[in-house]
């Protein structure tokens, strides 16, 4: 057994679900292909700036000359995850965000095969990344042959679908490379037609910047005219992948890390407006989600609640207008204002005088004007 066969093996044995191997020569075809994207506005943000440090693995490890990429699938039967009565206001965590955090898995999983491999290669070099590396994982995915581009840029696998979690190890490994899948998406359009703010612009032509899960992570205010399409989702956004036919019919995962056990996919909006710091730790600290921080999660609870337009929310929501955070203010006056009107002038009539953020203050003036000029 040569030594690609052997950590093939034991990727299987600790619970890699598919692992794929490319070279580490500069991938000189992405650079277009990046600097478009750029120059659209369709990056999400965080992604490396740096292009050559994207399209050159050897800016990152100098000795590289492979690259291993894993993947893991996260996907399990909604009948499978219990059925218990769901809280009168919940918000939606989507599936990247259920049970432990991925980044934690996937890179403990890198590690050990890093472990493996330096006991079978003299003079093994490495560098693991999870998300956070300076490569387009997706890209390297593609080259490994792990899986080929849906419509909406995931990548597709024949047996677990686009429900995986995607990992990569730069190495000095000689070792042989595997092809991309000669497979293709059907094309049938189902996830440009379905994507609510539009975010698949055409067949692998995807905006980052107008996607629903990149938009409920970001700490700049979130449009107006978007709030509405937010519905109840708190964090990530399923909607693509859950009408894609290729997600039809495939194996669900392996582990039972991804399973939502501690903190439940259909998040109590109210308790989470309460959390201390050291209770946010605690639920979700090992979440994926937890790390944008309790105000993000907190301001799409807001908006959530806002979109249930339900007036028994609203006892909930009036103390979050004197939440020492102007966002929160100014998402919670659009909140109570989307559940009713009439209400909302009487309660930010009540809290303007006392209002010093310039801000906040346009942003009660904004609805006092709306309400009274309608």
């Amino acid at each position: 057994m040569d030594l690609k066969e052997k950590i093939i093996s034991y990727s299987k044995d600790i619970g890699i679900d598919l692992i794929g191997f490319t070279d580490a020569k500069p991938f000189e075809d992405l650079r277009k292909i990046l600097v478009e994207r750029k120059e659209k506005g369709n990056l999400s943000g965080f992604e490396e700036e740096d292009i050559e440090l994207r399209i050159d693995p050897k800016r990152t490890l100098d000795s590289a000359q492979s690259i291993i990429v894993i993947a893991m699938s996260y996907y399990i039967k909604n009948e499978r995850i219990g059925r218990d009565e769901n809280p009168q206001f919940y918000g939606e965590l989507a599936r990247t965000a259920w049970g432990q955090d991925y980044h934690i898995v996937l890179k403990s999983k890198l590690e050990k095969l890093a472990h493996f491999i330096s006991n079978e290669y003299d003079g093994f070099e490495y560098k693991a990344f999870v998300d956070t590396g300076p490569l387009v994982d997706r890209y390297l995915a593609n080259r490994a042959g792990i899986g080929f581009y849906g419509y909406n840029s995931a990548i597709i696998n024949d047996n677990f679908g686009s429900w995986i979690f995607l990992g990569y190890m730069i190495t000095n490994l000689p070792i042989k490379n595997d092809k991309p899948l000669n497979i293709s998406c059907l094309g049938c359009n189902l996830c440009i037609k379905n994507c609510p703010t539009s975010a698949i612009e055409g067949p692998y032509e995807f905006n980052a910047n107008k996607c629903l899960s990149n938009i409920l992570q970001q700490k700049r205010e979130i449009p107006e005219v978007k709030l509405s399409i937010i519905n109840n989702k708190i964090y990530g956004c399923d909607i693509c992948q859950n009408v894609c036919p290729h997600n039809i019919d495939i194996k669900e995962m392996t582990t039972k890390a991804f399973i939502p056990d501690d903190l439940p996919y259909k998040v109590d909006l109210i308790p989470l407006l309460k959390l201390s710091n050291k209770e946010y730790n605690s639920l979700f600290k090992e979440n994926a989600s937890g790390w944008r921080g309790k105000k993000i999660l907190q301001r799409n609870a807001i908006i959530a609640l806002g979109n249930y337009k339900d007036k028994e929310a609203i006892p909930y929501l009036i103390p979050m207008l004197k939440d020492v955070r102007p966002d929160i203010r100014k998402i919670t006056i659009w909140a109570l204002y989307n559940i009713n009107p009439k209400v909302a002038v009487e309660l930010i009539n009540t809290i303007k005088d006392s209002e010093k953020e310039q801000d906040v203050l346009e942003t009660i003036n904004m609805y006092l004007n709306k309400y009274y000029n309608k």
